[in-house]
């Protein structure tokens, strides 16, 4: 009996010493659980029926995962994890408009990422007035008008094509006088002609037409018969994609009987199969940009990394998006330099401001000519190829400094 009681005055004791403690001193009695992240929605739109496209949409994704696994971002002492919500626009006005429509009302994302000119054009209506952040690829120049406080276009696409047209007239095997420009029949494929032809004219390279057809067409070989019977020096093949299309192309031109030089950007990963269907005399000359920095001279320090996270992720190494995202790490810098989500401060944030992508050095700058001398535009890093033998071999590189300095030579204004 003495016992129990003795047990029940100790467990008394036992408790009343606990609760104080916990009472007490509550910062070392109780550990200490971690904050867990908060989440910050992003969206993205692209179109799914194109290799290019779903590319896109691989980057974002795996650039996501990897700032989660490294700790996320940090704004104003909260921690925050990204989920990237994508979705598919066809390249489609409408398609894309439901798209943003979902993210900005739906999905309430704080910012957007795109490329498609028809789809950029609809939902910038939409991010807009809902002070959505919006990073776009689009060629479409509307999209850079003053009047858009939240928009910036994060592919360097206007100068990345001044500087090709600067790399051929350094680089031109002969005294090519005159250019055909062929492209999409599209917003985009428009766009692109427009900015390419520009540059021709800088290098008093006489521009004879501008040839357009639908995407997704199977016969070109009336683009072709058209070309060889105007017969340029040289065609530029403006913002056509590799794959499918730049083969088709490729292919009926060579069939056309046509001889000159061939200047398409983007046709490095389709040269392969060029040289398969026609030969290597197909191909031979061709100016292209090299669109994998893992590959070149001194590549960039975010190149490799990503290369092996990529393949480790998706199994194939695969380069056709790797363009067209470089609005993310704008994104991620810009939120890192403001220290805070608004929409305004990460805008103002975006002004002169530089980065470090897959692709290397890119920088904002501005457009006067198109009355905007806010920091709106890109320059980054260019590196461009000519086909020997069948092959791409990388021939030089065009930096942002330089693509501004051209851009200011051939439009006027101060661009940085």
């Amino acid at each position: 009996m003495e016992g129990k009681k003795f047990f029940a005055v100790g467990s008394s004791i036992y408790l009343v010493l606990l609760l104080a403690v916990i009472f007490i001193f509550p910062a070392w009695a109780v550990p200490t659980m971690e904050k867990s992240a908060k989440i910050l929605k992003l969206g993205a739109t692209s179109n799914f029926g194109d290799r290019q496209g779903i590319q896109v949409k691989k980057c974002l994704e795996l650039s996501a995962e990897q700032l989660n696994k490294a700790g996320g971002l940090v704004v104003k002492g909260e921690r925050y994890n990204v989920e990237m919500i994508v979705y598919d626009d066809k390249f489609q006005a409408d398609a894309g408009r439901t798209a943003f429509e979902r993210l900005v009302n739906g999905d309430k994302v704080k910012a957007i990422f795109s490329y498609g000119a028809a789809p950029s054009l609809a939902g910038i209506e939409i991010t807009e007035p809902n002070k959505v952040l919006f990073f776009t690829g689009t060629m479409a120049p509307q999209i850079l008008s003053p009047k858009y406080k939240y928009t910036f276009r994060t592919r360097a696409n206007t100068l990345g094509y001044m500087a090709s047209a600067i790399f051929w007239s350094k680089y031109k095997k002969s005294n090519e006088k005159t250019v055909v420009i062929i492209a999409n029949d599209d917003h985009t494929g428009r766009a692109m002609a427009s900015a390419v032809e520009e540059s021709w004219k800088y290098n008093n390279v006489k521009i004879l037409d501008r040839l357009y057809f639908k995407r997704g067409t199977v016969d070109l070989s009336p683009i072709a018969a058209r070309l060889k019977s105007i017969n340029p020096d040289i065609t530029e093949w403006a913002g056509i994609m590799s794959g499918a299309e730049t083969l088709r192309l490729a292919k009926a031109i060579y069939q056309s009987g046509w001889k000159g030089q061939i200047a398409a950007e983007l046709a490095q990963t389709t040269v392969p199969d060029i040289v398969n269907a026609c030969g290597k005399e197909a191909v031979e000359g061709m100016v292209v940009m090299m669109l994998d920095p893992t590959v070149i001279p001194d590549s960039p320090s975010l190149s490799l990394p990503f290369r092996k996270a990529y393949t480790e992720k998706y199994g194939v190494w695969e380069i056709d998006g790797l363009r067209i995202f470089e609005g993310w790490y704008y994104f991620i810098a810009a939120i890192k330099k403001a220290n805070s989500l608004e929409p305004d401060d990460i805008a103002e944030a975006m002004q002169g401001l530089s980065v470090e992508t897959v692709l290397g050095p890119s920088r904002m700058c501005r457009r006067p000519d198109l009355g905007n001398s806010s920091y709106v535009d890109i320059a980054s890093m260019k590196y461009m190829g000519r086909v020997k033998n069948g092959e791409v071999v990388y021939v030089d590189k065009i930096t942002p400094i330089e693509a501004i300095k051209i851009a200011e030579k051939i439009h006027g204004g101060k661009w940085e």
